[in-house]
């Protein structure tokens, strides 16, 4: 009785350890919801082949962190300035899954219209808007293209945060 015992926790073991796995890999949507603030961001990247881009620590309470920018021709030239972080909105419409960003000094006003988004395979896509193409009349620029971007890594922290790409965002 106790080989079958045994046989009985690895298998108990087992199950309990993909449905972790797999509780791990898709996080729903509904997940999203609601309003999030950044509260950390940490770049390190490349501008335009002249500058040196980086930042690392807390996103004030504006969404503002101070980016250094060093010359990449001219090490001896530095400075820093603030680059701003907008808080992002998941929500449904009309049974889709969309998003806004909006200003943290004002919260609940919208940038541009909604847009779509998807989660797959731990990376999120944002739909593009029209104002993102060369040939867009001015009247559409905010509207959705129906073509996503070349997504970013999501993941869920333990704390109930998540990140999106470098920046780790918190529920409002």
């Amino acid at each position: 009785m106790n080989k079958i015992m045994i046989r009985i926790w690895k298998a108990l073991l087992f199950s309990a350890g993909l449905l972790l796995l797999a509780g791990c890999q898709k996080v729903s949507p509904d997940g999203l919801q609601g309003r999030w603030k950044p509260v950390y961001a940490s770049m390190d990247y490349v501008e335009n082949g002249t500058y040196h881009c980086s930042c690392d620590g807390p996103v004030d309470e504006t969404g503002r962190i101070l980016m250094l920018r060093e010359s990449i021709n001219h090490p001896d030239v530095k400075y820093e300035d603030p680059i701003l972080i907008t808080g992002i909105r998941f929500y449904r419409s009309h049974g889709q899954d969309v998003f806004t960003t909006f200003f943290m000094e004002t919260p609940r006003e919208k940038i541009g219209k909604p847009l779509m988004y998807r989660m797959e395979d731990g990376m999120l896509y944002r739909e593009l808007p029209m104002g993102a193409f060369i040939n867009c009349s001015p009247e559409v620029l905010e509207e959705g293209s129906g073509k996503f971007d070349e997504g970013a890594p999501i993941s869920f922290l333990a704390d109930g945060k998540f990140k999106i790409g470098s920046v780790t965002y918190q529920r409002m």
